[in-house]
């Protein structure tokens, strides 16, 4: 397996790194409806960045080309680049649940051709021993490695060929059924025209952004796959398949220079689309966040919950009428507990610190030293509250089971050294481990403080927001909190790589909440995708002892 992944790896960054442009038949047409995930690389937008680098100079792809050089390339990659693919085109990998198959899954690779019978050549002279037969109009052959392959004049297909087995059955693993696959591969290539993904409107739609890497989950297909009704224990209570079907996530990315730019949509299933009108028309609160410790920060999460969209959920799914019965036992029900909180919730990580410290312990009579990874980090929870009275019967049913009242506050110990504080004020309850954020929080203490360039402005314009500082976060993780000298190197390379991560959003809009992310790196004058070549690359030679 691990092979087979390295292959498909260096056909990958072979075919980018040789593209030409170069017209090809859009071969999403192969794709069946009921795929559940579908990755697509866009080699044709990819082959102008790579080729504008070339053009220009960048230091980083001349380092690049120093290493493949060293690694000898040429020879590694066997001639890839003149195989036959139409890098101008879209690569597709789409899975589909079929317990048949090894994993629970059948596998397809879908690569556009360009010529055919350069195709041909290239396996005879890579794969000698590989036969290929004529079937239905295409050729196929095995390439070993769980690899099974079939081809026209446009279109190469790759399965995965290990069939599903149990131990009892061969306690090797896996088997090749080569019935099985021949018929799958059938399918593959004569995949209805009114039953292929390309007549899915949100696939249709999502596909002519053209991003640079594209993902679509089906995961309403997912779950229908294993069963058409979920039955939860509630005293009968049922969830139909109608909950989550046509649920669809979308995600898409663009390498630009110095970062990944990406665009999330998560497609609701039609039933619950009026259930969830209350969510994402709000941002989160504007002073929640301002009151938050932003000094040393390494993470942020903020977003606002719809109490009316909470309760339209409930309704939706069947669920309002039971969980009032359960609330009505404290004397409660759904509109109480939902009552007590504006939605407004925020969680934020400061100071972590990850470092090896020697140890001390008795073995066969004597003192060993060892290394010890200590972390440390300072971890704050906020949620808004609307209503105060219900607010404080809430926590005096929760937190007074298992913390200590301590005044008008709760206490937790962890250790000798670590606590847990719960206090709150009539607006804003703080659960965090240093207790002067609690109080530095209720009074607006940090407010003065500056938030990240990156996320400035942007966690309090959206319902949700999620911010990762990877570079403030690596500052205190010291490579010597591992005995092995690989892994110190690699923690070592990791930090020079990202600055920082985001995804905010959650507004709704064309039938799906919709994010944006970004991943920034530290070098900001490259193209991201050659930065991701060259970690990689870096990552190769530690693994192999070269660095």
């Amino acid at each position: 397996m691990l092979r087979q992944a390295r292959s498909l790896i260096i056909i990958f960054f072979a075919a980018v790194l040789f593209a030409a442009c170069s017209k090809t038949p859009d071969n999403a047409r192969y794709i069946p409806a009921d795929a559940v995930a579908v990755v697509g690389i866009n080699l044709k937008s990819l082959s102008k960045k790579i080729a504008w680098n070339l053009i220009t100079g960048s230091k980083l792809f001349k380092e690049i080309q120093k290493r493949m050089a060293a690694e000898n390339a040429a020879d590694a990659v066997g001639g890839i680049e003149n195989a036959g693919f139409d890098v101008s085109n879209t690569f597709y990998v789409y899975t589909k649940p079929d317990n048949r198959f090894y994993g629970g899954n059948l596998v397809a690779g879908l690569v556009p051709l360009e010529d055919a019978t350069a195709w041909e050549a290239y396996i005879k002279s890579v794969f000698p021993k590989a036969k290929i037969t004529a079937r239905n109009g295409r050729k196929e052959t095995f390439l070993g490695e769980g690899m099974y392959i079939g081809w026209t004049s446009e279109i190469l297909i790759i399965l995965n060929a290990n069939t599903s087995v149990t131990e009892d059955q061969n306690p090797n693993g896996p088997v090749v059924d080569e019935t099985i696959i021949a018929a799958e591969m059938d399918k593959a290539f004569l995949t209805p025209a009114g039953n292929n993904i390309v007549n899915n409107k949100r696939f249709a739609g999502f596909s002519k952004h053209n991003y640079d890497l594209s993902f679509w989950l089906n995961y309403g297909s997912l779950i229908s796959g294993y069963t058409d009704n979920v039955s939860a224990d509630l005293n009968g209570v049922s969830l139909s398949s109608a909950s989550w079907k046509d649920a669809v996530l979308t995600t898409g990315f663009d390498f630009k220079k110095g970062k990944i730019a990406g665009d999330i949509s998560y497609y609701l299933p039609s039933q619950m689309e009026d259930a969830a009108k209350d969510f994402g028309t709000q941002n989160a609160d504007k002073d929640m966040i301002a009151r938050l410790p932003k000094e040393n920060m390494d993470m942020l999460l903020s977003m606002h919950i719809s109490p009316a969209g909470v309760k339209s959920m409930l309704e939706k799914t069947g669920l309002f009428g039971i969980t009032n019965v359960g609330l009505s036992a404290q004397g409660m029900d759904v509109d109480y507990v939902l009552n007590a909180f504006t939605g407004d919730m925020a969680i934020v990580m400061n100071n972590l610190s990850l470092r090896a410290e020697p140890k001390q312990d008795s073995f066969i009579g004597q003192l060993v030293t060892h290394k010890q990874q200590k972390a440390t980090m300072n971890m704050t929870y906020t949620v808004k509250i609307n209503n105060a009275d219900n607010f404080n019967k809430l926590l005096d049913l929760t937190a007074g089971t298992a913390m200590q009242k301590v005044g008008n506050d709760y206490v937790m110990a962890l250790t000798d050294n670590d606590s847990v504080y719960l206090t709150r004020n009539k607006e804003y309850a703080v659960i965090t481990n240093r207790k002067s954020y609690a109080s530095g929080l209720l009074n607006g203490n940090f407010k003065k403080e500056n938030m990240p360039e990156d996320i400035s402005g942007r966690a309090t314009r959206n319902p949700f927001a999620l911010y990762l500082d990877i570079k403030q976060l690596f500052k205190d993780v010291d490579p010597a909190i591992s005995s092995s000298p690989a892994d110190s190197a690699i923690i070592a390379e990791s930090k020079k790589l990202l600055d920082n991560i985001s995804i905010t959003g959650g507004n709704f809009a064309d039938q799906a909440y919709k994010f944006n992310m970004e991943i920034n790196f530290i070098n900001k004058d490259e193209n991201s995708i050659l930065e991701i070549i060259d970690f990689g690359m870096r990552m190769n030679e530690i693994n192999n002892g070269k660095r």
